[in-house]
This record gives structure tokens, sequence and C-alpha cells, in this order.
């Protein structure tokens, strides 16, 4: 028996931000010691999310180096899924506009929910239409994809679609438990009508720790004169800063591979933030030979 479906209307306002609690493990460096206790009495605990190459997948807390803007702190705790749970939020755009590629988007969900799921794997799903619903979350795989199957794609006319307020919906959905947090975006990209601007949306993603990945799907070009991105390129720059993924219109095998290689390179990273006052804070992620890993570039404090 799969387990009941229950539809609630998106929250398009705005919520506080939810601050992350983590085990901490104590390291000494005997060079600074002054200068570690001092961050150690009056530091709060953080978190970020990264995305490690598969040559980097056995690091370890010793091995990541956390910068806030410019004060370099040991990090303290480096995990993984099962380790900890994984909440991945799959939204679904459905507008009139994409009527000749919903199907395609489908395919896609249903691969990523076949490929990723497992114990301690929960998924939300959400379509953006004339009436965006969100799912239940739920564990068990058949649901989520009989939630898939039953979109139906708008057949009126052309109109604007609010993806911020969707995607916002689902950075709030997935925070609500601890975990790798992730919100995979399938569609043609382009906002419209929404409440919740663009900076807000980042600061969400930035607050909860959340990897945003986005996978534009189109019947059309997505790019303009001189090949400048035309559609969904605010949320480019959102997967970019927030260790995850962005593709314009791939083949479904393709996409389905490149996505999910991502979302199980995932680490939530934990570290002691030097005692600040609430706002955004610049954030570097590096190995000891100097890499850089793909990590958020910013931490919201509230």
């Amino acid at each position: 028996m799969s387990e009941p479906s229950r539809l609630v209307p998106l929250n398009t306002g705005r919520s506080a931000c939810l601050p992350s609690v983590v085990g901490v493990i104590v390291t000494i460096i005997s060079i600074v010691p002054f200068a570690l206790r001092a961050v150690k009495a009056d530091s709060q605990q953080c978190s970020v999310v990264a995305r490690v190459d598969a040559k980097s997948a056995g690091l370890t807390s010793r091995d990541i180096v956390v910068s806030v803007e410019k004060v370099s702190v040991p990090a303290t705790t480096i995990k993984d899924y099962p380790e900890v749970p994984r909440n991945i939020a799959i939204v679904i755009d459905a507008g009139p506009d994409q009527m000749k590629v919903l199907s395609k988007e489908k395919d896609l969900a249903v691969g990523l929910i076949n490929e990723l799921a497992g114990d301690g794997t929960t998924f939300t799903i959400t379509n953006v239409g004339a009436l965006p619903m969100m799912h239940a979350p739920t564990q068990d795989r058949s649901v989520a994809i009989e939630h898939i199957c039953d979109i139906a794609g708008d057949n009126g006319k052309r109109t604007n679609l609010a993806i911020y307020d969707a995607i916002g919906s689902a950075l709030r959905q997935v925070s609500i438990d601890y975990g790798l947090r992730a919100v995979i975006f399938i569609g043609e990209g382009n906002d419209g009508g929404s409440k919740l601007p663009y900076a807000a949306l980042r600061n969400l993603a930035e607050s909860y720790q959340v990897a945003f990945f986005a996978t534009l799907v189109a019947d059309h070009s997505l790019r303009g004169t001189k090949s400048i991105l035309r559609y969904g390129w605010n949320l480019r720059e959102l997967a970019s800063d927030t260790a995850g993924t962005f593709l314009e219109n791939p083949k479904t095998q393709l996409a389905t591979r490149r996505l999910t290689e991502s979302v199980r390179h995932l680490r939530l990273i934990a570290f002691e933030m030097p005692s600040r006052q609430s706002g955004r804070y610049k954030i570097s992620v590096k190995s000891p030979q100097g890499e850089r890993l793909q990590a958020q570039k910013a931490i919201v404090t509230p």
C-alpha cells in the first residue's frame, strides 16, 4: 500500500533562518593556541554544504579548512549519506509553455528518484503551473514516482510562473529536518510574478545549507544573440553559489547521470565560526593541498 498523498498550497511568505547544529570534534593547533582558544570561547557552530569529486571522496575533517571572510578555521566534521539522511525536493515546471517537453521532464525526475532512493532519503515533489502544489514528503519511491506521473500540464494561455516562490517553498520544506539537503529544478527557468525576490531566494539556500540544481528543459533555444543565456540565468548563479549543478537542454540519460553523481558527492561540513553579528559572510572550503572544493560561497547567520 502506498502512503496517502497530501497536497498543500505553496507557501510564498518569508520565514526566519534556522541555525544548523551539528556535533563538534575539538581540533588543537599549536601554532596559534591563543587565537584558537578565543574562537572556541566565542564561536558558534555552523555548517556548509559542499560537493567533492571522485578522487576526493575519502576526505576527512582533518583534510578541510574553512575560511570565513579572511579568518581560517578547521572543519570539525564532514558527513555523508547514509551517515546523515538526504532531503531532496524536485520542482517540475508544468506551465503552458512546457506541454511539448513535460514528458521529458517527468522521465528525468523518475530516473533521479530511482537512482537516489534508499533508506534515509526523503522526496518532496512540487509542480509549478496555474495551480502550484506541493506533495507531502515521502521515503517511498513508488509514491514519489506516482506524484510525478500525476502531474498534468497546463493547457491555458502563456502566463508568468512564480518559479522563485515554488523553489523557496521547496527550500523551506527540505530544511525542516537535519541532513543533506538538495532542491532540483526541472523546467524552462524564467520566473514571473514571484513574491520572493531572487536575493531572498539565495539567502534561503545559504541559510539552510541547501545545494540547488537546475536542469533547463525546453523545446526551443535557451540562448539569444551572441550566445547569451536568456532563460534561467539567475538559476545558473544559484547553482554555482550553493555547490549545485546547472545543465542546459541535456539528453535525459546524461542529465540523470550528472545530477545523480552530483547529489551523491554532497557533503555536510561543520566548523566553528568566530562569533559575529547576524549577516551574510563569504565562505571558502579548501583541502590541505590548496584545492578549493565546490561549496556554498556564503553563509547567512541569524
